[in-house]
């Protein structure tokens, strides 16, 4: 049970910590009615959810480049 946290941790831990941060400024944007700085939060936002959509790709690549003709087969 632990292994299998610590393997979930080591591999999507700073995923979830970029979508929490993320969530977090999107809500101060939310929040920040008629400030300059709202639309400067809003990119902050969308960039950290960017950021999650590229280390998920990048991820999908390595493993697609990583697979060996017996991993195909299984």
């Amino acid at each position: 049970m632990m292994t299998r946290f610590l393997e979930l941790f080591m591999q999507y831990g700073l995923v979830v910590a970029i979508l929490v941060w993320a969530g977090a400024v999107g809500l101060m944007a939310y929040h920040l009615t008629d400030s300059p700085w709202r639309w400067a939060f809003v990119a902050l936002s969308l960039g950290g959810f960017g950021t999650v959509g590229v280390i998920l790709w990048i991820r999908k690549y390595v493993n697609s480049l990583t697979k060996t003709p017996e991993r195909e087969n299984q």
